[in-house]
């Protein structure tokens, strides 16, 4: 019965909201209306049974279609827009929306498409098929961080990119957020003139298209670099804006979207935090490192950076010359320790010193003790994903 089921609006125009209510407002007595802004808030609290998404002004609102999907379980989403765009309309349908309607002239078949939407919820048949696809829409962003530097976070997110691409058939993006200096391009060996601010012109529309327009692609493992523009002029004319459109379009074309964060916290470092699945810190096993780990988490704890479920910690360099290891590390701090990376410092500098990337290719012979124990954290990944989607 439709009288059961809660229905929710999302629009920024409270004048459309009322327009839908005076429609079916009868057939759904649960009804509820809510601005976009409000949707990261307030979504898993209201867990409606089905929502109505209005394109926004700017055009993001495809951008929270995965995200209703995996705050609320098997929730039908009826995407209401007034752009007859054929690749958009592609894109809302990949990233799960349970039908498109054009306004305003297809308003008259809301009723329609509502009752087909109660009578799916009822039967559970969306719902199987909804399982079974996991994978378009879904992509999982990984934060790199850590509050010292020279702890090997780049190379670590590098190699980590590259074996999930060649380890896997995910597609994989490797974000560079150290916007002054860069870092990633000398470790994979590649070079590009474009960058994220490249993306301005197109910020409110991004598509895959426009994405791929701006990365380079590594040559021996095929994945997506978006390299920094390494320019303190450009930088600046970077916002936080940038980076929230980027990793939510990114989030429907890729499956990991893997940035490495410099370490000052910054409006652009907070708003990837926050809009990240999984924040790896990247620590080596020493004392000073174990000082710098509570100060940021007390940092993050003053500034709202939610840490329960999403930080794992990664230990780069171990040698038997540290007396600190994973066990040191979880007496004192929650949060689980994911990888121990052993310390292989001669062979990893000739390979940089040379300019060839950790990995070459999919089932090469004598790997570096770094590449193979990075294989073990991708190995993690691959198999959680799995476990996910089955």
């Amino acid at each position: 019965m439709s009288a059961e089921i809660k229905l929710l609006v999302v629009t920024e125009e409270p004048a459309q909201a009322e327009d839908i209510q005076s429609r079916v407002g009868n057939q759904f007595p649960q009804f509820l209306h809510i601005h976009p802004s409000e949707v990261r808030r307030e979504i898993a609290r209201l867990q409606p049974d089905i929502v109505l998404l209005h394109e926004m002004k700017d055009g993001s609102g495809i951008q929270l279609i995965p995200y209703i999907s995996r705050e609320v379980s098997d929730v039908f989403i009826i995407y209401l827009t007034e752009r007859r765009d054929p690749v958009r309309t592609r894109d809302v349908s990949r990233a799960g929306a349970f039908d498109v309607l054009f306004l305003p002239d297809e308003i008259t078949a809301l009723e329609d498409v509502l009752s087909r939407a109660v009578k799916a919820h009822q039967a559970k048949e969306y719902r199987s098929e909804a399982s079974a696809s996991f994978t378009w829409g879904r992509g999982q962003i990984i934060s790199f961080y850590s509050g010292k530097g020279g702890c090997g976070r780049s190379l670590i997110s590098s190699t980590l990119a590259q074996t999930l691409q060649l380890d896997s058939t995910s597609g994989v993006l490797l974000v560079d957020l150290n916007l002054q200096y860069g870092g990633l391009e000398s470790y994979l060996n590649i070079e590009s003139d474009r960058s994220i601010y490249d993306l301005t012109p197109v910020l409110e529309e991004l598509n895959d298209n426009h994405i791929r327009n701006v990365t380079v692609v590594e040559p021996y493992s095929q994945v997506e670099v978006l390299t920094s523009p390494a320019d303190a002029e450009i930088a600046d004319q970077v916002t936080e804006d940038h980076v929230e459109r980027l990793l939510r379009a990114a989030r429907l074309y890729y499956d990991y979207i893997l940035v490495d964060l410099p370490t000052e916290m910054s409006t652009l470092t907070f708003t990837a935090l926050e809009e990240s699945d999984k924040l790896f810190y990247v620590m080596n096993p020493d004392s000073v490192s174990m000082r710098i780990f509570g100060r940021v988490l007390d940092l993050f704890g003053k500034i709202g950076v939610d840490t329960s479920d999403r930080l794992e910690v990664i230990l780069n360099r171990i040698s038997r010359d540290y007396e600190l290891n994973a066990k040191t590390v979880q007496q004192h701090f929650p949060y689980p320790v994911i990888g121990e990376i052993h310390e292989d410092t001669k062979r990893l500098q000739q390979m940089i010193n040379r300019g060839t990337p950790l990995r070459t290719s999919r089932r090469e012979r004598g790997l570096s003790v770094f590449a193979r124990d990075i294989q073990k954290i991708a190995k993690r990944l691959l198999s959680q994903q799995a476990g996910k989607t089955a």
